[in-house]
């Protein structure tokens, strides 16, 4: 058997990670697997970049198609115009496209796998033209919305998208009535088959007027939990003296000294300053109770700098790390920690909630999305009332207070291990393949 993954790219973003966990994964299977990508930033054999197949170089061809994509462009951009009430920091994409020159037909493969595929990457028009089954894993709720990828409070993808609250339009036939009706379309002739992450996303889809039709399966997102697992001080100061960043170096040298004077309690994100769906605010909020209250502790911050994010408190001491893209460095973090806080307003399955329990560190978390399938309230970690930041700063505390022996972590441990392991997801997918061949 042959499976064809399809994902914008292959290592950037938790999409894209995901997705090479779980073809690595489908691999050691026996299953034959390949990635198709806009742009290929590994060095992995088995990901084929659109560029393969682009014909050979010509001038004038080239300057044409050059001409074509920026009146394509300028079409696009007077679409999104009337609509400068958009919602700031809502990611929403159209159907715009990169030709990817026929790789769909020339590929061989029994399933066609898709996962994130937007940033003007694939024409789902394409589609239509693939007579075999189709699996595609939601990452978020683009596919069955309009154009937004989180709908955060709006249901009117279970009916018809139009008068956006997103775009801030009150037109029924505004830009995302249009693009619902064109993948409603697109969609009509499909051998289509919906794997979600988590449960929730899974009944959305279920829900929704463009995907409600399809199968539903639910898996879960993989990790290596080899990789991401409990370490021993000695480990985290190996890392910490081969660590070019000072900062990370010295905290970690720092969690060592067995969890310092005050606890420690980790936040971080991909975009943690400028996504308000990461929940700093709510985070803020949070620390300013702690703080009032004269709780004594230290916050870690990766993925944003000091001045994206201005704050100040008595008794919380502040430490921003920057980015972390290295993944034994993020391990050695979430080992550090005594706990870590994931305050998003929307998610889906948390990489950072799964990889902190694989590492043995309970998490806080809104009790929203997916967040219910990975933490096991009071026993993992502890699940907070929605955008309650006051039940945050609580399950802040509560861990803290209630990981004698490190209880809280073995339980999440354990969670990681039965649940998401690669081998175990990696059969999840083989029986769905086979089931459709």
């Amino acid at each position: 058997m042959k499976v064809l993954f399809i994902n914008t790219n292959d290592i950037s973003g938790g999409a894209a990670r995901a997705a090479m966990r779980i073809m690595h994964g489908v691999q050691e299977t026996g299953i034959e697997t390949r990635m198709l990508v806009k742009d290929k930033y590994s060095q992995s054999s088995d990901v084929i970049p659109i560029s393969h197949f682009a014909p050979p170089s010509n001038p004038v061809k080239d300057m044409f198609q050059w001409v074509i994509q920026k009146l394509k462009n300028r079409y696009h951009l007077l679409k999104w115009h009337p609509y400068k009430r958009t919602k700031q920091n809502v990611f929403m994409s159209d159907l715009r496209y990169t030709d990817i020159h026929g790789a769909l037909q020339k590929l061989d493969y029994d399933v066609l796998h898709l996962h994130w595929i937007n940033n003007r990457f694939l024409d789902i028009r394409e589609l239509a033209k693939v007579h075999k089954p189709i699996v595609w894993t939601l990452h978020d709720s683009w596919p069955f919305c309009g154009l937004c990828h989180y709908f955060i409070d709006c249901e009117r993808y279970q009916t018809h998208c139009g008068a956006c609250p997103m775009l801030g339009s009150h037109s029924d036939q505004d830009l995302a009535y249009e693009i619902f009706e064109k993948k409603l379309a697109i969609y009509k002739d499909l051998d289509l088959h919906i794997v979600t992450p988590s449960r929730w996303l899974g009944e959305c889809a279920k829900k929704s007027a463009l995907l409600g039709r399809f199968p539903v399966h639910v898996i879960p997102n993989c990790l290596d939990t080899e990789l991401f697992r409990p370490l021993t001080s000695q480990e985290i100061l190996t890392i910490a003296e081969h660590q070019q960043n000072a900062v990370v170096s010295r905290v970690l040298r720092e969690a060592t000294e067995k969890r310092l004077a005050k606890p420690f309690i980790l936040y971080g994100a991909m975009n943690a300053a400028t996504d308000r769906r990461k929940g700093f605010a709510s985070l803020l909020s949070a620390m300013q109770i702690l703080d009032t209250h004269g709780f004594e502790a230290r916050l870690v911050v990766f993925g944003a700098h000091p001045q994206d994010l201005p704050m100040k408190f008595e008794n919380i001491d502040i430490t921003f790390v920057g980015y972390i893209h290295d993944s034994s460095v993020l391990t050695a973090l979430y080992n550090g920690a005594d706990v870590m806080v994931v305050p998003s307003l929307t998610e889906n399955l948390s990489c950072a909630i799964m990889e902190s329990l694989s590492c043995g560190t309970p998490v806080v978390a809104f009790n929203i999305g997916g967040n219910g399938d990975m933490i096991d309230h009071l026993q993992s970690g502890y699940l907070a009332k929605e955008k309650d930041a006051a039940d945050l700063a609580n399950g802040i505390q509560w861990c803290i207070d209630h990981n004698k022996d490190n209880v809280l972590g073995k339980q999440a441990r354990r969670k990681a291990n039965n649940s998401y392991t690669t081998q175990i997801v990696s059969k999840q997918y083989q029986a769905l393949y086979q089931s459709l061949c």
